[in-house]
């Protein structure tokens, strides 16, 4: 029997899901982070998506009013603390509130670990690992004084085995859960909620660019107890369900996107 694909977000939540809120995705121009950003707004939140490059922000900016959504679109190195209190400060001057902050940007390439050198291990891991913690800790100030809000970061199953050929990547998804972990126990009392969503392998254009078809058909046969490689969808229904009321329990988790990758192969 096949896995299904995820239907659409506006299959299975209420219109009017998020409404009143105003999410922060970054990395959200490409990807996952663009399907992110998109099914907040068609669930009635106001959105801003930041990146490095504006060329890919304008387009989706367009498509979140189109939808209905009041749109920020603002450059970032999410490396650089000053220029994400300059986002943030962005977000509250155009939409007037910060109350769901998603950590998406991300970066990545392959390379064996002996192989890696100093600038590369600072580039992948300052994205992923200072990014997510200068956004949170900067968005969290803002949580913290309007008393509560909802912080989804975008992790990777790589965080939790060894992530051969992706020690940089793996290691700064290791931090980023522990992180959220940290966040959701010392910020409970301020009405905040940190949760991690870990993507295992998401047919997106960078990934099937990096693995061709015929890696990615292997890795079907030989790693997922599903039959298909996740799509963006597949992350988008976690993130929105953890972004919203229906989620008002749940802090500090760690939700696996990934067919069951990471499950120990059937014995025959």
């Amino acid at each position: 029997m096949s896995f299904p694909e995820t239907p659409p977000t506006t299959d299975l939540f209420a219109e009017d899901l998020l409404a009143g809120e105003v999410a922060l995705v970054t990395g959200g121009g490409t990807g996952i982070g663009k399907e992110l950003a998109l099914a907040y707004a068609d669930h009635g939140a106001d959105v801003a998506i930041a990146s490095r490059s504006m060329d890919h922000l304008e387009p989706v900016a367009e498509e979140l009013e189109a939808r209905g959504a009041n749109a920020c679109a603002t450059t970032v190195d999410v490396r650089e603390p000053d220029e994400v209190d300059a986002m943030i400060e962005t977000v509250l001057a155009e939409l007037g509130d910060l109350s769901i902050l998603v950590n998406n940007a991300g970066a990545n390439f392959l390379c064996p670990a002996e192989d890696l050198s100093a600038s590369g291990w600072r580039s992948v891991v300052g994205t992923i690992l200072d990014g997510t913690a200068n956004c949170t800790f900067a968005a969290g100030e803002h949580l913290i004084d309007r008393g509560g809000g909802a912080i989804v970061s975008m992790g990777a199953t790589n965080s939790v085995r060894g992530a051969p050929y992706h020690a940089h990547s793996g290691a700064g998804k290791a931090g980023v859960h522990n992180l959220m972990q940290t966040v959701a126990a010392e910020w409970a009392p301020h009405g905040i909620r940190a949760n991690t969503v870990a993507p295992g392998v998401i047919r997106t254009e960078g990934v099937t660019d990096v693995m061709g078809e015929a890696v990615a058909e292997q890795v079907i046969e030989d790693d997922l107890a599903a039959d298909r490689l996740g799509t963006p969808a597949d992350c988008v229904s976690v993130a929105l369900f953890l972004s919203s009321p229906a989620a008002s329990y749940v802090t500090g988790s760690y939700y696996a996107v990934d067919g069951g990758q990471l499950l120990a192969p059937t014995p025959v």
